[in-house]
């Protein structure tokens, strides 16, 4: 299946991962655009990031609710993008607050706070294991080793377009297998 301007919006309104590839690669650099604007003050690159990579989520899990052209769908994704940032700012706005009883609690974890800690670090390993190979190297290098999308591409000679909707399929795995591993 091949995808062009003309038929991006059909197979991407069925949930095709090549037409959301088409559409992180034609419209990143304008989503890019709105969040940095958006979130630049706060100086966080990582949150830049993941609200990026959040509105393509976003818009692949509504894409259904879409109507329109191509012109449509670039405003409709770019005001996706706009109502992410706006999301993403008013968690940083409460973070401060946040961040200093996070410290408190880490100097002062109880016994029982660092297993369940453990605990959830353990679950994500073991769900983990069940990726392939290589999103188990992007999801270690991004979460734990906390290195920028671009430079995992770099690393292990990806684009990082691949990166992008390997972490986003790599998410919905881990979702899936969390949820069967509940009910099994």
């Amino acid at each position: 299946m091949k995808i062009t301007t003309e038929n991006f919006i059909k197979h991407f309104k069925k949930g095709k991962e090549p037409a959301l590839e088409y559409v992180i690669d034609e419209y990143a650099g304008i989503v890019k655009a709105i969040v940095y604007n958006s979130l630049q003050s706060y100086n966080d690159p990582h949150v830049i990031e993941e609200c990026i990579s959040d509105t393509f989520l976003g818009a692949y899990e509504n894409a259904k609710q879409f109507s329109g052209g191509q012109e449509d769908f670039r405003k409709w994704l770019c005001t996706i993008a706009k109502f992410k940032a706006i999301d993403a700012q008013r968690k940083l706005v409460k973070q401060p607050i946040a961040a200093e009883i996070e410290t408190d609690i880490l100097t002062a974890q109880s016994a029982e706070e660092e297993f369940i800690y453990q605990s959830k670090t353990n679950e994500l390993l073991v769900l983990m294991a069940r990726l392939d190979e290589i999103d188990r190297d992007i999801f270690t290098m991004k979460y734990f080793l906390n290195m920028q999308n671009e430079e995992i591409a770099t690393k292990l000679g990806l684009t990082k377009a691949a990166v992008d909707n390997r972490l986003y399929r790599g998410k919905k795995r881990l979702q899936k297998y969390r949820i069967e591993g509940a009910y099994t």
